[in-house]
């Protein structure tokens, strides 16, 4: 599965974006993202899979600095590369803004073309990102609570993973299995975009194990129950219609013995800063692993919260 490549464009005048769209018309595994300047719009468009950013700095109506600070606030150590588009490249070097290089005009579609499908190529080599569903993997989803940790923001960390998830696959396959965890993450990404807020994260640990980090306490039970309804209203479509039909799949395990399997499930376990502080990600994991736990006891999909004060 190819790897999606996006690019973030902020660009008042709409002259930089247009640039782009006609460089990388046709290309494929380059999404383009174009955003004004304004700091609410872009809070709501800046994702932690973006690889580069470019600042068409002629004509824009918020402070370049005052720009840059706030992308690196929001993604810092994800780092991606940073280049203001600009008729003027001495006036933004003499910024003198760390991590902010410069990209002269005027520009030429094929030479554009060329120098940024380069640059994708190797700043994707150098990601965490999961190449099953293009999700942030494990030093971005790290990074992204020890901020929360360190900032003393709320934060709603949601834990899940498949139930019964390797018997699946030895049944039907890595294919299917590997649409399965692709579709999980779809289904994530649809929960948050419905009912969370900007800046809300959903990552991908790896194999059939998802984190999602909120911003908020209120909206993330809606968010937990969106994610089961979706899951288990079309789960079915994973399954051959004979063996949904039946109800089980069978499978023969290491002693010779028969075990039947009902239909998976999904569960989840939600742990928060709002009844507990933490110090560290190993606390919030140690805590979410006793949850996790005890909502794998319970049959069927579920999302267990903890509640209790510390």
């Amino acid at each position: 599965m190819e790897l999606i490549k996006r690019i973030l464009i902020i660009d008042d005048t709409g002259e930089v974006c247009g640039m782009f769209r006609e460089a990388l018309a046709g290309e494929s595994g380059i999404e383009l993202i174009c955003s004004s300047s304004d700091l609410d719009e872009l809070a709501a468009k800046i994702r932690y899979d973006i690889f580069i950013i470019d600042f068409h700095s002629d004509g824009l109506k918020t402070d370049l600095t005052r720009l840059v600070g706030f992308v690196k606030s929001h993604l810092d150590r994800v780092q991606p590369l940073m280049l203001a588009v600009t008729s003027d490249p001495l006036s933004v070097l003499k910024l003198g803004i760390e991590g902010l290089g410069v990209m002269p005009k005027p520009i030429v579609p094929k030479y554009l073309l060329a120098q940024t499908v380069n640059t994708l190529s190797i700043l994707a080599s150098n990601r965490s990102i999961n190449d099953v569903t293009h999700l942030p993997g494990n030093y971005v989803i790290n990074y992204a609570l020890r901020r929360k940790i360190d900032s003393g923001e709320k934060f709603v960390l949601i834990y899940l993973d498949i139930d019964k998830f390797k018997p699946y696959t030895d049944y039907y396959g890595i294919r299917r299995a590997s649409a399965l965890i692709a579709y999980l993450g779809d289904v994530l990404a649809k929960a948050v975009v419905k009912h969370g807020k900007p800046g809300d994260f959903v990552g991908h640990v790896g194999g059939d194990d998802y984190v999602l980090i909120l911003n908020d306490y209120g909206y993330a039970q809606k968010i937990g129950d969106e994610v089961i309804r979706l899951f288990d209203e079309n789960i079915k479509d994973f399954y051959s219609p004979e063996d949904y039909e039946r109800g089980y799949i069978e499978i023969v395990n290491r002693k010779g013995i028969v075990e039947r399997f009902k239909p998976i499930s999904v569960s989840l376990a939600m742990v928060s800063n709002e009844h507990h502080k933490f110090s560290s990600t190993a606390e919030v994991y140690e805590r979410m692993g006793k949850v996790k736990d005890d909502a794998k006891q319970i049959s069927g999909s579920v999302m267990l919260c903890d509640t209790a004060d510390a």
